[in-house]
C-alpha cells in the first residue's frame, strides 16, 4: 500500500498550454523536476516520494498526457518539443535564477537529457531511469521514416473507451505483461476521464504517431557531451533496453555514474523495487552535495 504523503495538483503555463501535475514530498526541500515515460503521467512518481522524503518532487504531466493540454492543430510530439516545454518550466520556476534537479523515465529521461544539453548552465544534476536518451534513425534511413510516419498518420482519431476503470487497467496490463495491477494502477487511474457511461484516455491519440524525424546517434552524442552536470543512470536488469545499449552511449557523459538495480522497466513504480531506486538517488544527490 502507498505510503500517505502530501500531494497537491500544480498548474505551469508553458508556450504550448496549461501542464498539470503533482507536488509532492517535502515543500522546503530541493526541487526534483521528474518527468514520466511515453503514455505515463506525473503518478508514475508516487512510490519513490516516500524514500525522498527530504525532496520535494514536481511531477508534471508532459503535454498530451495526463491532465495537460494536448498540442493544437498541426502540433507535433516530437522529442525535442520537450525542450521548449522544460525552458519555459525553468522560467516559471523562481524566475529561472536557480539550474534544475531532472529526475527522468524513459521518455521523460530523454527529453531532460536533451535539455541538459541544450541548456547545459539550466541544469544540476540529471538521473536517468532505465533510459539513456531517444530513439535515434540514421542519415540514411530519415527519408523512409519521413514517409512512414506521414503515411500512417490518421487525423481524428479518438481515444478507445471502456465500460469501467478496471477494464482500461486490464487493457494497460495487456500492453505490459511485466507489469502488476498495483504497480500501474495510480498511472492509469489518472489517465482516465468519464464521459457517461464509459471512460477515454486522456492522452492525445496523436502520440501514438511514428516521429517524421529523428536525431541521429551523432547528434545525440553531441548533446551528452555538452551536459555539464552530474549524471546517474540507471538499467533496469529486466528493462527494455539492452545493456550493451547503455555502455555505448555511457563514454560521452563528460561525468556519469552507472548503476543496475533488479526491476522491471517501470522498477521505479513498483512497491517491490521503488525504495532501492529512491535510495540509490538518495546516495547520488548527498554524494556531490
Amino acid at each position: 500500500m502507498t505510503q500517505s504523503i502530501r500531494s497537491e495538483p500544480v498548474t505551469i503555463r508553458c508556450r504550448y498550454g496549461e501542464l498539470r501535475g503533482l507536488d509532492t514530498g517535502n515543500p522546503s526541500g530541493p526541487l526534483l523536476l521528474c518527468l514520466h515515460g511515453w503514455l505515463d503521467n506525473a503518478a508514475s512518481f508516487v512510490r519513490l516520494t516516500p524514500g525522498l522524503s527530504n525532496y520535494r518532487l514536481l511531477a508534471l504531466d508532459l503535454p498530451g498526457h495526463g491532465h495537460s493540454d494536448w498540442l493544437g492543430d498541426g502540433g507535433d510530439y516530437s522529442i525535442w518539443s520537450s525542450t521548449e516545454v522544460l525552458y519555459d518550466v525553468h522560467e516559471a520556476l523562481a524566475g529561472g535564477n536557480q539550474p534544475l534537479i531532472i529526475i527522468g523515465h524513459s521518455m521523460g529521461a530523454a527529453a531532460g537529457m536533451l535539455f541538459a544539453g541544450a541548456f547545459p548552465e539550466k541544469v544540476s544534476a540529471f538521473i536517468a531511469l532505465d533510459a539513456v536518451g531517444p530513439l535515434t534513425t540514421t542519415a540514411k534511413l530519415a527519408p523512409q521514416q519521413l514517409a512512414d510516419a506521414v503515411v500512417s498518420r490518421r487525423p481524428g482519431r479518438r481515444s478507445r473507451s471502456y465500460a469501467t476503470t478496471g477494464e482500461a487497467l486490464q487493457a494497460r496490463l495487456r500492453q505490459n505483461q511485466e507489469l502488476s495491477a498495483d504497480c500501474i494502477r495510480p498511472v492509469t487511474e489518472r489517465n482516465l476521464v468519464s464521459e457517461g457511461d464509459a471512460v477515454f484516455w486522456r492522452t492525445d491519440p496523436r502520440l501514438r504517431d511514428a516521429s517524421k524525424v529523428r536525431l541521429t546517434e551523432e547528434q545525440v552524442q553531441a548533446f551528452i557531451g555538452r551536459i555539464a552536470a552530474p549524471a546517474l543512470v540507471v538499467r533496469a536488469a529486466d528493462g527494455l533496453i539492452p545493456e550493451a545499449f547503455f555502455h555505448s552511449r555511457l563514454p560521452f557523459f563528460p561525468a556519469v555514474e552507472f548503476r543496475t538495480l533488479p526491476g522491471h522497466h517501470h522498477f521505479h513504480l513498483d512497491a517491490a523495487t521503488a525504495p532501492a531506486v529512491a535510495a540509490l538517488i538518495t546516495e547520488f544527490l548527498e554524494g556531490i552535495g
